[in-house]
């Protein structure tokens, strides 16, 4: 895309002179899926070789050149780079990612800059909860990043919420807390070397066999993306895929294709009907169970397929629907049924429905009366458990108010509630304390002062 700025050249320079770059022309890290560079990565080794804040290089010399490219508004870009979620943000595939990926490619003349981003994957894969909301890291990576003397950097496979684990050390990925700090500062010691090394050094938890696979196949994704950019999402092409998978594994039968996934049999009907369109998880899901690429469920690719079981960690909820309970005479289940509720040992119409081995739809359907007694049940235990929780929390602020009144202190919330930290395991809510104020105002006869917290009745002194 041509730069707006190309033409500008210092007086007395030759017409047919080369364009210059109007920022440090850094090349991104990574070569791969696996360890390529993020943009919001990108943006903050930018700003720290230009010696800029982040907050300046995105009003002064980024928003013009997106102004003059697609006609955005400068002060909105600084506005977002100010985020603590910036780099999701220009790392996604978004039309605000499109703008700062082209608009870094005209300033630093670049071409590359939007492999960087999730753009290559646009129209691929579902946008839907697509990137994390935090921000992670992989401990082993930045450790490397260190001993190889380069600035620790996010990798733009760690933005994918799908992906927990890195690929290239088989370990965990650790989420990292975002501290208070001004928007403007380019100093971010999350993306670039601290002085001093790693602020802190996380353990290191090694990830499961799903984990490490189901990232290293989003990761080859991130590569076929780019290097076949004809790529893209086909309901028929993803329904072809699956009826092959379901004719060469499970003898064309979908319900034990949906069994052996661990999913609904209405979602594979969804999937092969081409109504529902597979998320990013749900394909790496898929994939893995059935010994391919990603790309060939998105392409209906018929390639040698084979089974592998589902990962421990995929839900087992749908698989644990009914049972042989049904079978039974009505009158026996109903006997059980009875027993259950008088004894109070369910709470829940899916505790019942499980301990006698039924569905929640028969227990619905076959006995009404029964089911209704057990919801009441559990909205009775909740409402009772509310209610000792609310008593506890008063007689707990109670405590305290008083002790600060016989202190000679004025029991402000405030006050009450600091001493509160530590002897309960929730402080509530504002509508909590206020409600146990008043009662405890009522109780102890303290008048409520409206005096800035002083004692009621004391002067003030100066």
């Amino acid at each position: 895309m041509k730069s707006p700025f190309r033409t500008r050249l210092p007086g007395g320079w030759p017409d047919d002179a080369p364009p210059r770059s109007i920022l440090p022309s850094l090349p991104p890290y990574g070569c791969s899926g696996e360890d390529r560079e993020s943009l919001g990565s990108y943006v903050s080794r930018l700003s720290d070789a230009q010696d800029i804040p982040r907050g300046a290089l995105a009003y002064r010399i980024v928003g013009p050149t997106a102004h003059e490219l697609f006609g955005t508004d400068p002060l909105r870009l600084a506005q977002d780079i100010g985020r603590s979620d910036y780099a999701a943000n220009v790392s996604s595939l978004t039309e605000e990612a499109k703008h700062w990926a082209y608009a870094l490619n005209s300033l630093t003349l670049r071409n590359n800059l939007q492999l960087c981003t999730l753009l290559p994957m646009k129209g691929l894969v579902s946008p839907l909860k697509l990137m994390s909301s935090g921000r992670r890291f992989c401990p082993v990576c930045f450790k490397e990043d260190e001993k190889l003397g380069r600035q620790r950097y996010d990798r733009l496979l760690w933005s994918i919420k799908a992906v927990v684990a890195c690929p290239l050390h088989r370990t965990r990925l650790v989420t990292r807390l975002e501290q208070n700090r001004d928007a403007s500062s380019c100093n971010d010691a999350n993306v670039r070397p601290a002085r001093g090394g790693l602020p802190e050094s996380p353990p290191t938890v090694p990830a499961s066999e799903y984990e490490i696979e189901s990232a290293r196949l989003i990761a080859e994704l991130l590569d076929d993306a780019i290097f076949f950019p004809g790529l893209s999402y086909v309901p028929s092409a993803q329904s072809a895929f699956l009826v092959h998978a379901i004719d060469a594994l499970f003898a064309g039968k979908s319900a034990h294709f949906a069994a052996h996934l661990r999913v609904g049999k209405s979602q594979v009907h969804a999937w092969v009907k081409g109504k529902v369109r597979m998320s990013l998880p749900r394909l790496a899901l898929t994939a893995y169970c059935c010994g391919c690429a990603i790309a060939d469920i998105l392409l209906g690719n018929r390639v040698m397929l084979s089974r592998r079981a589902a990962p421990e960690c995929q839900d087992r909820r749908l698989l644990q629907m009914g049972g042989t309970g049904a079978k039974r005479p009505k009158s026996e289940l109903r006997s059980i049924l009875g027993e259950l509720i008088c004894g109070g040992t369910v709470n829940s119409a899916a505790e019942a429905a499980k301990a006698v081995g039924i569905s929640e739809k028969f227990f619905r359907r076959e006995f009404p009366l029964e089911h209704a007694a057990v919801k009441q049940q559990g909205r009775d235990l909740v409402t009772t458990l509310r209610d000792e929780n609310r008593d506890s929390y008063d007689q707990l602020y109670l405590t305290e108010h008083i002790a600060l009144w016989e202190m000679g202190t004025y029991p402000s919330r405030r006050r009450v509630i600091k001493r509160m930290r530590g002897k309960t395991e929730s402080l509530g809510r504002h509508q909590d304390a206020h409600r146990a104020q008043m009662k405890a105002h009522a109780l102890t006869g303290v008048p409520i002062a409206r005096c800035g917290g002083r004692m009621p009745g004391r002067p003030v002194s100066g």
